[in-house]
C-alpha cells in the first residue's frame, strides 16, 4: 500500500500560475525647444515726471490744475498777477526810449565834433543797458504764465488760488504718460551672458492684474552697475494706448524670453524621478521588447515647471514610468496603461 501511494504522489503535476504584468502609466520622452526665461520685479514710471515752478514771485490768480486731468501742450496751467510786471515793462521801455533818443542826439553832435567820444560811449552804454533791462522785464512778464510743456496728466497740485508763490516753489507735478516705463535691476551675470542680444521677447503684468499680459519694448540700460548690488538698471516701455489701465508707481513683473538661440532639450515629468541631488537621480525605463522596467541614471540640468530637463541618460522616444514609481523594481513585468475613451 505504501508503495502504491508514493507512486501516485510522484505522478501528480503541480501548476504554478504566473502573476499578470503590473499596469503602469508611461510617458514618452520627447525633444522640446526650450528658451531661457528670466523674470524680474519692476516698477512702473512715466516717461517724464516734471515739477512745475514759477520763475518769478507773485500772487496766484488762476490755476487749471485738477489732479488726474489731461492737459495739452501749450495749455495754461497757472498764472500769477501780471500787473506789477507790466508796470516794470513800461518803466523799462520808457528808459530805453529815452536812451535811444539821447544816443541819436549825441551821434549827431559828435559827427559835428561838438560831443566828445566819451559822451558818445556813455550814451551807447546807457542804450545797451536799458535794452537789456527792457528784455529782462518782458521776460519776467512772460514768466507770469505757466503753460504745459507737453501733453501731460496732472499728478499733484501743491498750491491754491490767491496764495502767494515764491520763485522756485513747486506749483504742481505733471507726467508724460505717452508711454509707461518698466524699470528693473538685472544681475551682472545675466547682463554679461546676454550682452548685445536684442533677439528677445519681453512681456509685463501688473501686480493684482496678472491675467493681463502686455508686450513691452526695450528703451535703454545702464552700463555702470550698482556698486553694492552689482546690478544694472534696464528700462522697457509699453505703448500709450493701454497706459490708462494702470499708473506710475505700480508694481509689475517682467518676463524676458531669450530667442537668440533655440535650445532643444529632453523633458520628463518630475513624478518620474527617483533619488536625490546628493546620490543622483534615476528613472524607470520601459523595455518594449521584454515588457519590463529597469533603472536608468539621468543627469538633470534644470527644472521647468512640472518637468525636469535631462542632459544625459535618455534619448528621444524612450518611455519612462511616470506614476507610482515606488512600486517598481528591476526586471518587473509591466503593461502600459491605456485610457478608455
Amino acid at each position: 500500500m505504501t508503495a502504491l501511494l508514493l507512486q501516485a504522489c510522484s505522478e501528480q503535476v503541480v501548476e504554478v500560475k504566473e502573476k499578470p504584468p503590473l499596469v503602469v502609466q508611461l510617458t514618452e520622452v520627447k525633444a522640446t525647444n526650450v528658451n531661457e526665461v528670466y523674470e524680474f520685479p519692476a516698477l512702473v514710471s512715466a516717461v517724464k515726471d516734471v515739477d512745475v515752478k514759477f520763475e518769478v514771485s507773485g500772487r496766484l490768480i488762476e490755476e487749471q490744475l485738477v489732479e488726474g486731468s489731461v492737459v495739452k501742450k501749450g495749455e495754461v496751467l497757472a498764472k500769477i498777477d501780471p500787473a506789477p510786471f507790466r508796470r516794470k515793462v513800461e518803466e523799462s521801455r520808457t528808459r530805453h526810449q529815452d536812451a535811444a533818443r539821447s544816443l541819436r542826439r549825441i551821434k549827431e553832435v559828435h559827427a559835428k565834433n561838438v560831443a566828445s567820444q566819451r559822451e558818445l560811449d556813455d550814451a551807447q552804454s546807457l542804450f545797451t543797458l536799458t535794452k537789456i533791462a527792457l528784455e529782462d522785464a518782458e521776460q519776467d512778464l512772460s514768466y507770469c504764465t505757466i503753460r504745459a510743456p507737453f501733453d501731460a496728466v496732472i499728478g499733484t497740485r501743491l498750491i491754491e488760488n490767491n496764495s502767494y508763490v515764491r520763485a522756485g516753489d513747486t506749483v504742481a507735478n505733471i507726467q508724460d504718460r505717452s508711454e509707461l516705463y518698466f524699470s528693473f535691476e538685472v544681475p551682472e551675470r545675466v547682463m554679461t551672458a546676454n550682452a548685445g542680444n536684442r533677439q528677445i521677447k519681453a512681456t509685463a503684468s501688473v501686480i493684482g492684474h496678472e491675467q493681463q499680459i502686455f508686450d513691452i519694448h526695450y528703451v535703454e540700460h545702464e552700463t555702470t552697475p550698482d556698486p553694492v548690488a552689482q546690478t544694472y538698471k534696464i528700462t522697457f516701455a509699453i505703448d500709450g494706448e493701454v497706459t490708462e489701465l494702470f499708473y506710475p508707481g505700480s508694481r509689475a513683473t517682467v518676463k524676458i524670453t531669450n530667442n537668440d538661440q533655440v535650445q532643444e532639450a529632453l523633458l520628463v515629468p518630475l513624478n518620474a524621478l527617483t533619488g536625490s541631488k546628493d546620490k543622483g537621480f534615476y528613472v524607470w525605463l520601459f523595455d518594449a521588447d521584454t515588457s519590463t522596467v529597469n533603472k536608468a541614471s539621468v543627469d538633470i540640468t534644470a527644472i521647468k515647471g512640472e518637468y525636469a530637463i535631462i542632459a544625459s541618460g535618455l534619448t528621444s522616444g524612450n518611455k519612462v514610468v511616470s506614476a507610482a514609481v515606488q512600486q517598481m523594481r528591476e526586471a518587473l513585468k509591466v503593461k502600459e496603461y491605456q485610457a478608455d475613451f
